[in-house]
């Protein structure tokens, strides 16, 4: 199972856990950063505890430096969602 997890809030902390207790059950996780929880992706101690996931920004609103969040176009967005059978979104 595949889970898109939104987020959009700059405390994100509670979120990621539900992340990574979806991850240990096997499930694959998708996190979209927009908003203000792009600034995430300029943290590296942030990202080192997502590795577990897969990470994006929309390339529209930012594009990050960090190899390892990819720019999502909002084409790609759609067909993320379309595959994922749960989406939490923190907003």
């Amino acid at each position: 199972m595949e889970t898109l997890v939104l987020l959009s809030r700059a405390h994100g902390e509670t979120v990621f856990k539900v992340a990574r207790g979806l991850a240990e059950r096997g499930e694959e996780v998708h996190i979209v950063f927009t908003g203000r929880g792009t600034h995430y992706v300029w943290k590296g101690d942030v990202l080192k505890r997502l590795e577990f996931a897969r990470l994006y920004t929309f390339e529209a609103e930012f594009d990050s430096p960090n190899p390892r969040v990819e720019a999502l176009s909002y084409q790609g967005f759609v067909e993320l969602l379309e595959r994922c059978e749960r989406v939490v979104s923190w907003v």
